[in-house]
C-alpha cells in the first residue's frame, strides 16, 4: 500500500513540476522568438515599447506593484527627439496585450488545487502508516488527563486552521487577480489542510493511546513551511505586520507547541532494552554487578561436576550443577564477592530461606561459608523470564495464584520476600510456579531487619523507594509487587518502564501506567485488582494476601 501511495506522490509531483517549467520558460514559443510586441509610433515606425509599472495604492493601507492591469506603455520619442514619449496602444497586430507572453502557460485554479491538496494528502498518509507501525514500540508517559487535555488541544488547532483558510479564500482575497499570487495561496490550502487533518489524527491517536511519532515531527515542520509562506507574501495574508504576527501566533504555533509536547511524552520500550528488570540496585547506588564471572570455584570441583551458568542476580551467580555423591542436577548460588563479610551477609539473608518448607517455594538443600560462600538448592530449567508475555489471562491466575500461596505461607511465618519478579519465578515442568531467591527478604518480628535497601528498578515499591515516606513495608510490599507481575503477565511489561529510579517514583504516585483494558477489552476484570495492588500508599493496597487471593479467584471465575 504504501509503494502505491509514493508512486502517486511522484506522479503528482511530476505533473506539478511540469506545470511549473512549462510557466518559467513561457507557453507560447513564437512570444518566445520575437520577444516583447512592437508599438506604432507617430511616424508609424515599429518601435519597442517603454514599459512602465504603475505604483497603485492599497486600500488596505499596503503599497503594491500592479501587473497587467496596472501595466502603461509609452512609446519612445521620434527621430528628431521631439515631442516626448507618449501613451500609445496600438500594437502591431491590433490585438491587446498576450497574456501568455507575460505568464507562461498557467495550470488552471482546480488542477492546482487538486495537485496542492493531493500531495499534502499523500504525505500525510505515508506519514501516519508509518507513524502506526513504529508506534507499536512507543508508549505514552503523562497521565491520562494530561493526554486528554492535548488531544482537545489537538481538535481546537484543527477549527483553528480550518477559519484561518476560510478567512483567507472568502474575506480576504476573494477578487484577487493576481495569477502568480493565486497560485501560492492554492499552495498555501495544501499545507494548511495538511496541518488541520494531522491535528486530528493526533488527536485521535492520543484518545485511543496509540503514538504515532513521525507524526509530530512532520507537524512542526509543515507549521514552519506555513509561517514561511505567509511571511514571505509580497501581499501579506492578515495586513498590517502585527496582525500577521498575531494570526501566526493563535492559528499556527499552538499546534506546533502540541505536537512537540505530545513526541516529549511517548517513550520508546526498547530504548530501555540495555536495563535488565533482574539486576538489583540500591538507592542512590549504580547497578551492584553487571557481569557474569564464567569460571566455577576451584574448591567446589570436588563436589559437582557438569558445572553451567544459567543465571546471575544483583549480588550472585547461579549455576547448574550435578553433585558428584548422588549425581541429582542441583543450582549453586555463589555471591560475586568471596570475602567473609560478604559470605556472613549472604548466608544471613538465605537463613530465613531455609526454614521455608512449601511446595510453590524454591527448595534449599544446603549452605555453607566453607571453602567459599554458596547456597545448594532445588534445580528448575526454567522461569518466567523464558516466557513469551503476555500470556493468555487463565495461565497468569494459575501463575500468580501459585505465588500467592507461597506467600501466604510466608507471611503466617512472619517473612516478606521483597523481590518478587519473573527471574525470581521458576517453573516445573508440570507447568507449577515456585518462588526463588529470598535473599531480599527480612522478618517482619524483627524491627532491626531493615538494613539491605536493595530493589529491582522495574519491581521496585514505593516503600523501597522512599522508605521515609512510606515506611520500611510489611506484606503489602509483596502484594504490590504480584500486581506487578500480573500486570506483566496479562500486558506484556511492568507497568512502570522508566529509564531512572526518578522517573520510576514520579510514575508510581501519579499513577503512570494504562490498565489492563487499555490493552485490551478482555482484560478489563483485571482492573480492580491491579488499581488496588498499585497503590502508592501501602494503606490503600489490599490488608493481606488473602484479600488479594479473593479478587483473584473473583477474575478466575469469571473467565471460566
Amino acid at each position: 500500500m504504501i509503494r502505491k501511495y509514493v508512486l502517486l506522490l511522484l506522479i503528482l509531483i511530476l505533473v506539478a513540476g511540469l506545470g511549473i517549467t512549462s510557466g518559467a520558460f513561457g507557453g507560447n514559443p513564437d512570444n518566445q522568438s520575437r520577444g516583447p510586441a512592437l508599438m506604432v509610433n507617430s511616424y508609424g515606425e515599429k518601435v519597442q515599447p517603454i514599459v512602465v509599472y504603475r505604483v497603485a495604492p492599497d486600500p488596505s493601507g499596503m503599497n503594491h506593484t500592479g501587473q497587467l492591469p496596472e501595466e502603461i506603455l509609452f512609446v519612445p520619442p521620434d527621430k528628431n527627439g521631439s515631442g516626448g514619449p507618449h501613451n500609445q496602444m496600438a500594437w502591431d497586430d491590433g490585438k491587446g496585450p498576450d497574456p501568455a507572453f507575460h505568464f507562461g502557460y498557467v495550470l488552471p485554479p482546480l488542477t492546482q488545487i487538486i495537485l496542492s491538496f493531493g500531495i499534502s494528502l499523500i504525505i500525510l498518509i505515508l506519514v501516519t502508516v508509518a507513524g502506526l507501525r513504529i508506534g507499536v514500540s512507543y508508549q505514552y508517559e503523562s497521565c491520562e488527563k494530561t493526554r486528554r487535555w492535548i488531544g482537545i488541544g489537538q481538535v481546537i488547532c484543527s477549527l483553528l486552521i480550518a477559519t484561518a483558510v476560510w478567512y483567507i479564500f472568502t474575506v480576504q482575497f476573494s477578487d484577487q487577480e493576481d495569477v502568480y499570487f493565486l497560485s501560492m495561496l492554492y499552495a498555501f490550502l495544501g499545507v494548511q489542510s495538511y496541518l488541520a487533518f494531522s491535528s486530528l489524527i493526533q488527536a485521535v491517536s492520543i484518545f485511543k493511546n496509540r503514538p504515532i511519532p513521525p507524526v509530530y515531527q512532520i507537524h512542526i515542520l509543515f507549521v514552519f513551511i506555513a509561517i514561511s509562506l505567509i511571511l514571505m507574501s509580497r501581499i501579506p495574508f492578515f495586513p498590517p505586520l502585527p496582525t500577521t504576527i498575531l494570526a501566526i501566533s493563535v492559528f499556527f504555533l499552538p499546534g506546533a507547541i502540541l505536537s512537540l509536547m505530545t513526541s516529549q511524552i511517548i517513550r520508546r520500550s526498547s530504548d530501555f532494552s540495555f536495563m535488565d528488570p533482574s539486576l538489583t540496585l540500591t538507592r542512590n547506588q549504580s547497578v551492584i554487578h553487571t557481569e557474569i564471572t564464567s569460571s566455577f570455584p576451584e574448591s567446589l570441583r570436588m563436589r559437582y561436576q557438569d558445572v553451567s551458568i544459567i543465571g546471575s542476580g544483583g549480588v550472585a551467580v547461579v549455576y547448574r550443577a550435578v553433585r558428584i555423591r548422588d549425581q541429582k542436577q542441583v543450582a549453586l548460588k555463589i555471591p560475586f564477592s568471596s570475602d567473609e563479610t560478604s559470605g556472613k551477609t549472604f548466608l544471613n539473608e538465605m537463613a530465613i530461606w531455609r526454614d521455608l518448607h512449601h511446595p510453590c517455594i524454591v527448595e534449599i538443600y544446603d549452605q555453607n561459608i566453607f571453602p567459599i560462600p554458596y547456597v545448594e538448592m532445588e534445580f528448575m530449567s526454567r522461569s518466567l523470564r523464558d516466557v513469551t508475555y503476555p500470556v493468555s489471562p487463565e495461565r497468569a491466575v494459575s501463575i500468580v495464584s501459585d505465588i500467592a500461596s507461597a506467600l501466604h505461607y510466608a507471611h503466617e511465618k512472619g517473612v516478606i520476600h521483597r523481590d518478587i519478579k519473573p527471574g525470581n519465578v521458576l517453573l516445573t515442568d508440570d507447568g507449577r510456579a515456585k518462588l526463588a531467591d529470598w535473599g531480599l527478604s527480612r522478618s517482619l518480628y524483627r524491627s532491626d531487619d531493615t538494613k539491605n535497601t536493595s530493589f529491582s528498578l522495574f519491581y521496585a515499591t514505593p516503600e523501597q523507594l522512599a522508605p521515609d515516606m512510606y515506611g520500611n513495608g510489611d506484606q503489602r510490599t509483596d502484594i504490590y509487587q504480584l500486581g506487578v507481575l500480573l500486570y506483566e503477565l496479562i500486558c506484556g511489561e511492568p507497568p512502570y518502564v522508566k529509564p531512572g529510579i526518578g522517573e520510576i517514583f514520579m510514575a508510581i504516585q501519579n499513577n503512570q501506567y494504562k490498565l489492563p483494558s487499555d490493552c485490551s477489552e478482555l482484560l478489563a476484570r483485571f482492573d480492580s485488582i491491579i488499581r488496588r495492588s498499585l497503590k502508592a500508599d501501602p494503606n490503600e493496597r489490599f490488608a493481606s494476601i488473602d484479600e488479594f487471593i479473593e479478587c483473584l479467584e473473583s477474575a478466575r471465575i469469571t473467565l471460566n
